[in-house]
């Protein structure tokens, strides 16, 4: 049996040996972390202020580990800032189409081409007779709905449009504004023959007869399901 002092002697080696390897841990930690740090000045990814190569060692290295930080947390992409991102780039793709569909105008200038205050414009817009598409607070309106062509015009707005908002009310502005300016291939009663590209903006503008018109109805109160065209 052993005595106390054995068993004093070995419970001391075995803690002994327990902070040995304790310190291994932590110095190969430590070493891995510096030999990062290292990776990164060699490859450039951290800027060293030359004005501390004068310093000491330990005072040098603590520059360097800070300014490590700071780049780490500079180039840090958190979730939100991809998101951030995502919507910027989606922000900028839309501004583009916008553009090269013609623009958008002020409440004002859609007030100036319809002939009507703003007041007017704001209660068409609530009333869904205008499409407007809210941009980073403020109200803008797609050229392609105002048009000063009798013949498909209704006091200064696209016919059909006013009618076919009313069926897209659920849909948030930019599907609405995509219904009516995205391409599409189906077959309208053989205005638009199979794979000639089309709009239904397009179609509104060549003053469709009634039997066209009533697919037009019928691709917006399809729009969004798996059988819409």
């Amino acid at each position: 049996m052993a005595t106390a002092t054995q068993k004093r002697d070995g419970s001391d080696r075995s803690s002994a040996k327990s902070i040995h390897l304790d310190m291994e841990v932590l110095a190969a930690r430590l070493q891995n972390y510096v030999q990062e740090v290292a990776e990164d000045v060699r490859s450039g990814n951290i800027s060293i202020n030359l004005k501390c190569m004068g310093e000491t060692d330990a005072i040098f290295t603590l520059d360097v580990i800070l300014q490590h930080f700071q780049q780490k947390a500079v180039n840090a992409v958190t979730k939100e800032k991809s998101r951030q991102k995502r919507r910027l780039h989606s922000k900028a793709l839309f501004l583009q189409t916008l553009k090269n569909d013609g623009g958008v105008y002020s409440s004002a200038e859609a007030a100036d081409v319809l002939g009507k205050t703003k007041t007017t414009v704001k209660n068409w817009k609530d009333a869904g007779r205008l499409l407007a598409l809210d941009i980073d607070g403020e109200f803008y309106f797609p050229v392609f709905q105002f048009t000063d062509d009798e013949s498909v015009s209704e006091k200064g707005i696209l016919k059909g449009v006013p009618e076919l908002l009313l069926s897209l009310k659920n849909f948030s502005d930019r599907m609405q504004y995509s219904f009516f300016m995205e391409e599409r291939t189906t077959v309208l009663n053989g205005l638009f023959p199979a794979g000639h590209p089309f709009t239904v903006y397009e179609v509104l503008k060549s003053n469709p007869n009634k039997e066209v018109w009533s697919e037009v109805q019928r691709l917006a109160r399809a729009y969004g399901t798996h059988c819409a065209a």
